[in-house]
């Protein structure tokens, strides 16, 4: 699902945000510059697309550490929503 975002500060846009649930993704904002998120009205507007899992699925992540292995497994629900 995509979601809007006013901001204020460039350095909010250069922020990224995870989910408690899947700490290793790492969501960002669609736009490329915080040039790009300016507005007519003169505010800034950015945009980022978060993670769903349909009902009755499962997505599992499996990653090389340093010690071995990682896996997580995400049950179905949104994950990556930007905290306020």
């Amino acid at each position: 699902m995509i979601y809007s975002v006013t901001l204020t500060t460039e350095n909010e846009f250069t922020q990224s945000w995870s989910h408690p649930s899947c700490s290793n993704l790492g969501w960002t904002f669609i736009e490329e510059t915080f040039e790009d998120c300016l507005q007519e009205d003169g505010t800034y507007v950015a945009t980022y697309d978060t993670l769903v899992i349909p009902e009755g699925e499962t997505m599992c992540f499996t990653y090389l550490t340093g010690s071995g292995e990682t896996t997580y497994h995400l049950g179905p629900g949104e994950y990556g929503i930007k905290p306020e």
